[in-house]
């Protein structure tokens, strides 16, 4: 079995296959707390004996190369002694754990005879690991030693024997031990399922054809990768985000480099690890970026280590993309961790857009919405006197971005693939769970990530405490101020905003960190997710399906013309002249209103004998002149930033509500169309790049 006989190992692979989703509900129906059994964060991972990704299976796909790097740890620090029966568990991000502290790491190794032939990895959220605050997301905690219990890879079992002592340590230091012993038993039974049925087949097949089949399924997804990275445009692509704390911003910047087959990202000049629970590492990068590659570029691939071969991630030392104890880092995954793979992601989505024979070009959109999920913890004490508590994932659901041709779906997250974060819980089960009712479950509305083609709509989720006296909270969300962007001129997203509503008719807006937020009698709990920005200017979306989304309820009348310069009456109808005119308006006010450009074009004609080549989505080179495509505006000249003929909008999105974020808007000089609008910090300078070689007159 092996390349030449394709067929049978694709039949290989899908019977991994199968072995690890078989395990993922051997979980689902074994563990208890609805974070595993409802919301469906957990995975299985199979690896081969150094603990190389062959396949994956559950809805938390982040968990899979997080799940390499939690075995190589393992195998680091435990080599020759590891055995038949062994199973470890760990959960420090800074000592081989996983994505953060409650999503503790299962591993087994999986033996022929005395040869090891393969792990399994599992994954699942425990409802709490200990620390200052139920649940173990300590927004306020300063160092690691504040936030879970730490463990590094050590065993639950010896060679098929329970090590009692460490369970021990978890009921005596976790909140809620029970249910999260019942869960880690949950976990430990997906991994038993997966090591007898690969033994199974690893009988069958023989030990020889079936780890040299494991290496031939990651060398075909690897070759195939490298083709496809070959046809995207070497060059140097930038683009920067900071991380909110408060009212302060950690610089998260990205440059990719694209040289042949091969990627680096590269996170030199990310702020400095600082004492808030975000700091992030590597590997959790690497792992979160792995996936929205997958998504964009290979969804048709089978996900294994081949994918991850062909990029690299480089970050500096003791930065918050490299944390070192005792830096805190118990929300690894989320607010550092998604926004610096969301960088990185964006710094592809140019360069694709820059390849005119890139396949995956026709799916490039703005940021995603990963970086603008937001969470929280709620607890109470029970009638036994015991704390309990829940985690309403509802926080997940941000709206996805659009892309060239297509508007973002709601409550989606990406522009394109499948889920990767959980599922949604039924109100039902939320509600005969825990102590709470449910007021309300839909998209939010509004014009936020305006665009020719908008983004999806955010979350809009609320509930109060029913049946209790008080319930407290530990709250943990992204992107309070500064908002995602889009491409080619859309607007930029909606931004998180977390309220109660008290019982005395007052609204009360709550930090989205917060430790110690509290709900009474009549209180109510709101949270209105952010979105994804737009693409395209949006006074060039057609006013058709303005009129459709004004028709659906997505947003107002005023709104409407504010946003997309639409005039349409009470039913709904468009008045073409109107629009066409406050459009034509709308535009000339823009450019009457910009700074001038910071080099006016004075270079020559661009050459109409050369073909046109993408730079940016509605940007092409001809020649050495960039020229807007729609006007054929000639911009700057070959190795100018493109914008640099552009006059620029600047506007304060805050003013005195919030801190200094400064949204830009840079304009087609002949028409005043918006090319790009950016959102950055402050007097932040520019905050992206797009040079490939053939524009900057790099390698050849």
């Amino acid at each position: 079995m092996s390349v030449s006989d394709p067929i049978a190992l694709e039949v290989l692979r899908a019977r991994l296959e199968s072995v690890a989703e078989q395990a993922a509900l051997a979980i689902e129906h074994t563990a208890v707390s609805p974070a595993v059994t409802e919301s469906k964060d957990y995975s299985v991972t199979l690896m081969d004996a150094d603990g190389n990704l062959v396949v994956g299976a559950g809805t938390v796909l982040y968990h899979f190369a997080a799940a390499s790097h939690s075995v190589r740890a393992t195998i680091a620090r435990h080599g020759d002694t590891i055995r038949p029966g062994d199973v470890f568990i760990a959960n420090d991000p800074h000592q081989g754990g996983g994505l953060h502290p409650q999503d503790v790491m299962i591993q087994r190794p999986i033996f022929a005879g005395a040869r090891r032939i393969g792990w399994v990895g599992v994954s699942a959220h425990m409802m709490d690991m200990g620390g200052m605050v139920v649940g173990s997301f300590a927004p306020a905690a300063t160092e690691c030693f504040q936030e879970a219990l730490r463990v590094p890879a050590v065993r639950l079992f010896r060679e098929g024997v329970e090590v009692t002592e460490v369970w021990e340590i978890f009921r005596t230091n976790l909140r809620m031990a029970q249910l999260v012993e019942m869960d880690l038993r949950g976990l430990v039974a997906g991994a038993h399922f997966a090591d007898t049925h690969l033994a199974a087949l690893v009988d069958e097949v023989g030990v020889e054809r079936f780890t040299e089949s494991l290496g031939a399924i990651r060398d075909l997804t690897e070759a195939e990768m490298r083709r496809r990275i070959a046809g995207i445009a070497d060059g140097t692509y930038r683009w920067t985000s900071w991380t909110e704390f408060g009212e302060t911003f950690y610089e998260v910047p990205c440059t990719l480099t694209v040289a042949g087959d091969h990627l680096v990202f590269d996170f030199a000049g990310a702020a400095p690890q600082t004492d808030h629970f975000f700091n992030s590492k590597p590997y959790i990068v690497a792992s979160e970026l792995g996936v929205m590659m997958w998504l964009l570029m290979a969804s048709d691939l089978p996900y294994n280590d081949g994918m991850l071969a062909v990029f690299e991630v480089r970050c500096p030392e003791r930065s918050i993309v490299d944390a070192a104890p005792p830096a805190p880092i118990g929300a690894a995954h989320m607010h550092v961790g998604l926004n610096a793979a969301t960088v990185a992601l964006t710094t592809l989505a140019l360069a694709l857009a820059a390849s005119p024979d890139a396949p995956a070009r026709a799916y490039v959109s703005g940021t995603g919405g990963d970086s603008g999920i937001g969470n929280q913890v709620w607890s109470w004490t029970g009638p036994d006197g015991a704390t309990d508590a829940f985690i309403p994932f509802d926080g997940n659901w941000v709206g996805a971005p659009p892309g060239a041709g297509r508007d973002g779906l709601d409550l989606g997250i990406f522009a394109r693939g499948v889920r990767s974060h959980g599922s949604f819980v039924d109100v039902e089960v939320l509600e005969a769970w825990f102590p709470i009712l449910v007021h309300e479950r839909r998209r939010r509305t509004g014009t936020d990530g305006a665009g020719a083609h908008r983004a999806g709509a955010g979350n809009h989720f609320s509930f109060a405490p029913h049946g209790v006296d008080a319930m407290h909270g530990t709250l943990f969300g992204m992107r309070r101020w500064l908002p995602l962007q889009g491409l080619a001129g859309g607007a930029p997203g909606a931004t998180a905003e977390m309220v109660v509503r008290r019982a005395d008719g007052t609204t009360e807006v709550l930090p989205v960190h917060t430790s110690g937020a509290r709900l009474g009698a009549g209180d109510r709990y709101e949270i209105r997710l952010p979105c994804a920005g737009g693409f395209g200017d949006p006074l060039d979306r057609h006013p058709d399906a303005v009129a459709h989304d004004l028709r659906a309820g997505r947003f107002g009348f005023d709104e409407a013309r504010a946003a997309y310069g639409v005039v349409a009456d009470t039913a709904g109808r468009v008045d073409a002249d109107a629009t066409a005119a406050e459009r034509a308006a709308r535009r000339r006010a823009r450019l009457a209103a910009a700074a001038p450009s910071a080099r006016p074009y004075a270079g020559p004609a661009p050459d109409a004998g050369a073909g046109a080549l993408p730079l940016y989505p509605g940007v092409v080179q001809r020649g050495r002149v960039a020229v807007a495509e729609a006007s054929g505006t000639p911009l700057a000249l070959a190795p100018d930033h493109w914008t640099d003929g552009c006059p620029v909008l600047s506007e304060d999105r805050w003013g005195d509500a919030g801190p200094a974020v400064t949204v830009r808007t840079y304009l087609d000089p002949t028409t005043g169309t918006a090319l790009h609008v950016e959102a950055v910090v402050g007097d932040a300078p520019r905050s992206f790049l797009v040079a490939p070689d053939r524009w900057s007159g790099g390698p050849a």
